[in-house]
């Protein structure tokens, strides 16, 4: 099961995008997820799973079927993912979730979910 652990209260500027965005801390059990979003993107940021588990697998699973409907109710289709680009651990989690590979970006590995 996951839970919201922190917000921030201020907005950080995407150097990127040029335009503000959020985050939120997501704390589950063997990972967290850092949610940054926008008016333009709504991205998952996951740096390290401690084990990749049936129950961690379950869990993210639950929390993407969650957030489907919300991420389409703001007229999002799709949900990306960045990760470190030679954490296999994390692609393979992201593969059978249903992730597409999209690319790199400096040292990352960027994801597409298709809400």
């Amino acid at each position: 099961m996951f839970s919201v652990v922190e917000t921030n209260a201020s907005k950080r500027a995407s150097a990127d995008a040029g335009t503000a965005s959020n985050e939120l801390f997501i704390k589950g059990d063997g990972y967290t997820v850092r949610l940054e979003y926008n008016e333009d993107y709504v991205i998952i940021h996951l740096s390290d799973i401690d084990k990749f588990t049936k129950e961690v697998f379950w869990d993210m699973q639950g929390m993407l079927y969650q957030w489907a409907d919300f991420l389409k109710a703001m007229g999002r289709s799709h949900l990306w993912a960045a990760v470190p680009r030679d954490n296999t651990k994390i692609k393979r989690l992201l593969g059978g979730l249903k992730f597409k590979f999209v690319g790199h970006k400096e040292d990352m590995s960027v994801y597409a979910y298709e809400v």
